[in-house]
């Protein structure tokens, strides 16, 4: 009886299949998980997912056709080192199309632009009506995108196989995706060869950074064990020696596919080395069948009929002869429109027997016959270029990378287009006029590549482009200039460090340059100095910069200079609203959505910067809706997102404030930058009374939060504020602070109040915190520290939004020193002035709260209970619960009777808590234990601990069973109070 040509069925992997099936239910419950699955080529890594997806697939309950999951495969294909753009990508686009329909697939992006951008990669899915004229968004974004919302509807199952031969647009979608979708139903599995993978290939560094993302699972896949191996052969031959099982498992090393190989060699005798055992099943060809299969080995795994009959030497008899005798071997399989082989184990093997003429003759076949017929394909496109190579035509390699990279730069790949920059830079010295072949200059290609290496945000690459350029650059000026500036940029991204030095050679080659691109140029090296300096100076380059760019009537340097303009007054006049208007004017140009997105963030931060927290919200949403709009959410929304995030915030607007924070750290392209939204989150949880799940935040992100803070210890002013807030009471900081504690958080935050650099309204409100922090109503302040807060507040400019930060901490100040009804007046006038609304929602609500301890003080109980009574019905609406707590405490402290019978005597105490302690306390009093309450609510039992710790702290409970009893009457109270009166 033949031996079988593979096992019927999968022996071991029991681990590794638990693992995928684990990251699958965690996609079903919206959780996206990436599992990247490495091994040995050989070993078994498709199989493993072939049996996953068998799984998972399987309706034995007889599921809805929409609760299915979609599955999408996407082959990486060996096309060289560089490859075609996405290509893998756009097999898994069209597998989507063919699940979902066009209807689905068009709605799910979101945008015409999406739709216009993978209408280029999904044929069929373009509005084909003649007015359509939408403009194209990025492609990666739009891929993005897409996964991400159809990915809310079904649950998206991506499987990426052979990564080691991912282009390279691949691997940085695959980056994004494993590290920024969150909350969506979507499993990623990508396999590659471990062996194949050296120092030096360019999947290292992508599995170096998909190593630190928390949400990759590591599947390793190891030979099978001896045991493993003669469950295998068993399935395979029946009834062998157990010796020649044993030497089997020795001979393969557990490889299941050498298994397979050697149990076919059946009575014949063992080949020598590995490479015969895998030629084994070649080897009993005819010459004809060799001959086509040593052909196909040459287009790569698969090759299609029609390319093959093409490009081979046979007719069509012999050549349908030794196709079938080659997949009757089991040496390839039909699949498709073409034949693969059934492992690219046996076609590098194959490939490796072609004779040097053999392998330039075939190869120059299949370029000219892909050039000639299906140039049209980006796979294709770039096979022509790695034909030419091996055929060893140079010149005819150049022209064909040349057309390469148009088709990647029409297709916005940066990481392809800068891969085939440099492989142009690689051949220019061996092709006769290069610069010709390629309608540019050397410099000006490594300036390309050094653009599109900063466009990926590979600071360290994109700067040894621009080095590379400089050195084969020596007169050609604005080239050469071009060059020094993205020097510049990039040392300080890579280094943080500027060269100052690469900025004056800059400005003193554009100098006297008869040309607009000269003069746009300098406009915007300007720009960069201006940035870099302060005072006369910095507003003369700035002003320049502006000049330069309206002579030269290009309005995206405009907008640059403008919004450094802009900028620099807010820094270095402490001027923010004057700052505004160069930011309307730059918004308004005719400018890129990147660009006006670029703008529209500066100016929705700057209003929010001077308290104009409505209007940030206005404008801030409409450039938000148009990023969405023309399909750059990802790449230019992140900032936006940011901005109206602090400002809903600051409105009182938590829960749409929460949406955009949670989708502008989606959106950050760099996990350290998502610091900083963890840091607004952890304020917010802080004002609104929500101590435990701050506590979980920071805890879940510590190592996010000191890698920021490492990298950019700049950027440590927000934090110091974020501590001190955490230490705040109605009566300035928490008894339970330690005064070690204490004192170590206040000096921090006057470091940033005396700090001579940052944004002014950080130092305002740093100030503002610490006199929340250490001044106590009715009790005079140290003098000190009294005259170092009024000094401070003395030096700050007359605006609204200064005045408004300086009237709070006066009335800070006279709250500790003054008598009560001083202390009313002053509250009552900071209230009411017309630069109340500049003030963020906490502090407007503290004031109020100040307010009603001053009249408790004055002994004016009823305006104090009436103010209590609308403190604790709006704040923890607004994000402000903590306040809303205080008030409570306050009142129930007095004995008020609020005027407002169901707002506070119902609930007494109770009413202080918020929406999860009130869940939490209910289970206590059902008498669940910390885990019991934690399962019901999905949270850990340490969390729950502090929640209970939390509610007895707030409420006055000894004990639990203390708290059951108050919550108890509480509910008893509510439920009498709403009950029918009888007539």
């Amino acid at each position: 009886m033949p031996a079988l040509s593979s096992s019927p069925r999968m022996v071991g992997r029991h681990t590794e299949l638990a693992a995928l099936l684990e990251a699958y239910d965690a996609g079903v419950g919206g959780v996206p998980r990436t599992v990247v699955v490495r091994g040995e080529a050989g070993v078994g890594k498709t199989r493993l997912v072939q049996e996953f997806l068998a799984l998972v697939t399987a309706d034995p309950l007889g599921a809805r056709p929409d609760d299915a999951p979609v599955i999408a495969f996407g082959q990486c294909v060996d096309l060289g080192p560089i490859g075609a753009a996405f290509g893998p990508v756009r097999r898994v686009l069209r597998d989507l199309h063919a699940a979902v329909g066009t209807d689905a697939l068009r709605d799910a992006a979101g945008s015409a632009a999406a739709i216009a951008s993978l209408a280029a990669l999904v044929p069929g899915i373009a509005d084909e009506s003649p007015e359509a004229d939408e403009p194209a968004g990025e492609f990666a974004e739009a891929i993005e995108v897409l996964l991400e919302r159809l990915s809310q509807r079904r649950h998206v199952v991506v499987v990426l196989e052979d990564l080691q031969w991912a282009d390279a647009a691949t691997m940085a979608l695959l980056k994004t995706l494993a590290s920024t979708l969150r909350g969506r139903r979507l499993t990623i599995v990508a396999t590659y060869r471990s062996d194949d993978i050296d120092r030096f290939h360019p999947l290292r560094p992508v599995l170096a950074e998909l190593d630190r993302t928390r949400s990759v699972v590591r599947v390793e896949v190891t030979p099978l064990t001896p045991d493993e191996v003669a469950e295998q052969v068993a399935q395979l031959a029946s009834g062998l020696d157990p010796r020649v099982v044993e030497a089997l498992a020795e001979r393969s090393g557990g490889i299941p596919f050498l298994v397979e190989e050697l149990v076919d060699l059946g009575d014949r005798a063992l080949p020598d080395t590995l490479r015969e055992l895998v030629l084994a099943r070649y080897a009993r060809l005819g010459d004809e069948a060799q001959q086509a299969v040593r052909t196909m080995a040459a287009g790569g795994v698969h090759v299609d009929d029609d390319v093959l009959a093409a490009v081979t030497a046979l007719d069509e008899d012999a050549r349908d002869h030794a196709v079938r005798e080659a997949i009757d071997t089991r040496v390839i399989v039909a699949d498709g429109a073409g034949y693969s082989f059934r492992h690219a184990l046996t076609r590098e093997a194959v490939e490796a027997e072609m004779l040097p003429s053999e392998r330039v003759r075939v190869h120059r076949r299949y370029a000219e016959h892909l050039r000639d017929h299906r140039g049209d394909s980006p796979d294709d496109a770039s096979a022509v270029a790695e034909h030419w190579l091996a055929a060893r035509d140079l010149p005819a390699a150049f022209d064909a990378t040349v057309a390469a990279l148009e088709r990647s730069r029409s297709r916005f790949s940066p990481a392809t287009s800068a891969k085939l920059a440099e492989r142009l830079t690689e051949l220019w010295d061996q092709v006769p006029d290069a610069e010709t072949r390629a309608g540019t200059t050397l410099p000006e290609l490594h300036l390309d590549a050094a653009q599109a290496w900063h466009d990926l945000g590979d600071a360290e690459r994109s700067l040894r482009s621009a080095n590379e350029g400089l050195a084969v650059c020596p007169d050609d000026p604005l080239t050469r200039a071009a060059l020094l500036r993205q020097r510049f940029v990039q040392t300080y991204n890579a280094e943080h460090r500027g060269r100052a030095e690469d900025l004056e050679k800059a400005v003193s080659l554009l100098e006297g340059l008869d040309d607009p691109r000269a003069r746009i140029l300098l406009s915007r090296v300007l720009t960069n100095i201006a940035l870099e300096e302060h005072g006369t100076d910095a507003a003369a380059h700035a002003a320049r910069a502006i000049a330069l760019a309206e002579e030269a009537g290009d309005d995206a340097a405009l907008s640059v200079a403008l919004t450094v303009e802009a900028w620099r007054i807010a820094g270095d006049e402490d001027d923010e609203p004057r700052a505004l208007a160069p930011l309307q004017r730059a918004v308004t140009l005719s400018i890129d959505p990147p660009m006006r997105a670029y703008a529209g963030a500066a100016l929705t931060d700057m209003l929010a910067r001077v308290g104009r927290f409505d209007e940030a919200v206005v404008v801030g949403t409409q450039h938000y809706e148009d990023v969405t709009r023309a399909g750059i959410e990802r790449g230019s929304g992140s900032g936006l997102a940011y901005s109206l995030a602090v400002a809903l915030f600051a409105t009182g607007r938590p829960e749409g404030a929460r949406r955009y924070a949670l989708r502008a750290r989606r959106l950050m392209k760099n996990p350290l930058h998502g610091a900083s939204i963890v840091r607004l989150l952890a304020s917010h949880l802080t004002w609104d009374d929500r101590d435990a799940e701050r506590a979980e935040l920071l805890l879940a992100e510590r190592a996010t939060i000191e890698d920021s803070r490492r990298r950019f210890p700049d950027k440590r002013g927000w934090w110091a504020v974020e501590r001190a807030e955490a230490l705040l009471t109605l009566r300035g900081a928490s008894a339970d602070a330690t005064a070690d504690v204490l004192a170590g958080v206040l000096a921090d935050v006057f470091d940033i109040a005396d700090a001579e650099t940052g944004a002014a309204a950080v130092r305002r409100y740093a100030v503002v915190t610490a006199a929340l922090l250490t001044l106590v109503p009715g009790r005079p302040a140290d003098r000190e520290l009294r005259d170092r807060l009024a000094a401070k507040v003395e030096t700050w400019p007359d605006h609204a939004a200064a005045k408004a930060h300086a009237d709070l901490v006066r009335a800070l100040l006279a709250d500790a020193d003054g008598t009560p009804e001083h202390r009313v007046a002053v509250w009552r006038s900071l209230i009411g002035a017309p630069t109340d609304d500049l003030l963020a929602v906490w502090h407007r609500q503290l004031a109020r709260c100040r307010l009603a301890l001053a009249l408790l003080d004055a002994g004016d109980r009823d305006a104090a209970a009436e103010l209590l009574t609308e403190i604790v019905a709006t704040a923890p609406s607004e994000g402000v619960a903590r306040v809303g707590r205080w008030a409570a405490e306050l009142a129930a402290h007095a004995r008020l009777t609020p005027t407002s019978a169901d707002e506070v005597s119902q609930g007494g105490v109770i009413t202080t808590l918020t929406p999860r302690e009130l869940q939490v306390l209910e289970l206590v009093a059902e008498g669940l234990t910390n885990p019991q309450i934690g399962q019901r609510l999905f949270i850990s039992p340490k969390t729950a601990s502090v929640h209970v710790s939390a509610i007895l702290a707030k409420i006055g409970a000894a004990n639990r069973a203390e708290a059951a009893a108050l919550y108890a009457a509480s509910a008893s109270a509510s439920t009498s109070a709403s009950a029918p009166t009888s007539a």
